[in-house]
């Protein structure tokens, strides 16, 4: 199945002196920030993957199952560089904060015959979306408990400073991850709903789409990667394309008071 995509490369990089990191600009605060934001992503794409994972298997596919993709274990649907070592560089260079997960491979011909390989596959790619609608969902579920109960009024520490770790407003508190865990939801889904390949939402139109309009399909599936890539090269295009994610998030931060 198609990567979870979202507009610790080495265990020796931990042992790096902090005097690299300043030489670098990197601060402990753009450390934290950064592993922070792995850990979100982390979480995230392991549901994402598992959906597309359980939905196939429950079409009757047994390739999840058999490459053990059928769990939530969040270490089995990581990417090395693309859940790890890409967003914690780009978070350290304070570059765009992206990645993904391992894809999940899945064979259409082992569903079932009670619908067709094209709406299989149309399930398959949106289970991945949906479940990062239900994470940002709880989140905001969790969010509100956490406001009500004025857990995120207390520090954690007693410094402040933008260095340090408290249950505060800053994106190293409980509300601040939280809040870029919810956000980082909301952006899963819309991007990898976006009509093209190899996203989800590619599969999804290709479903949609009746017989006489295959080939706008055909020319999706041909240079889906490089409007993928022009998304993600030309300034802005990408940010107006995810506008309903701020909206999104604006709507709940008035909703959450």
């Amino acid at each position: 199945m198609d990567r979870a995509f979202s507009a610790l490369s080495a265990i020796s990089a931990s042992f790096v002196p902090v005097s690299a990191f300043t030489l670098l600009g990197v601060s402990a605060f753009d450390l934290r920030s950064a592993l922070i934001f792995v850990v979100c992503l982390v979480v995230a794409t392991a549901f994402h993957e598992f959906a597309h994972a359980i939905v196939a298997h429950r079409l009757g596919d047994p390739t999840p199952g058999r490459d053990g993709r059928v769990t939530l274990n969040p270490l089995v649907h990581a990417d090395p560089i693309g859940t790890i070592a890409l967003p914690i560089m780009a978070g350290l260079l304070h570059a765009p904060l992206f990645g993904w997960g391992r894809p999940v491979m899945t064979q259409p011909r082992f569903y079932t015959r009670k619908i067709s390989m094209r709406a299989g596959m149309a399930l398959v790619s949106f289970a991945g979306p949906f479940a990062n609608l239900l994470q940002a969902i709880v989140t905001l579920i969790v969010l509100k408990i956490v406001i009500v109960s004025g857990v995120h009024d207390t520090g954690h520490t007693g410094h402040t400073g933008p260095g340090a770790w408290s249950i505060g407003v800053g994106p190293t508190s409980l509300l601040g991850i939280l809040l870029i865990f919810f956000k980082l939801n909301l952006t899963l889904a819309l991007f990898n709903l976006l009509p093209i390949h190899p996203l989800d939402g590619g599969k999804i139109l290709a479903w949609m789409l009746p017989a006489r309009f295959s080939h706008v399909d055909d020319i999706l599936a041909r240079y889906g990667w490089t409007i993928l890539l022009a998304l993600m090269l030309i300034p802005g295009l990408l940010i107006t394309l995810l506008t309903p994610v701020d909206i999104a998030a604006a709507w709940a931060m008035r909703l959450l008071g």
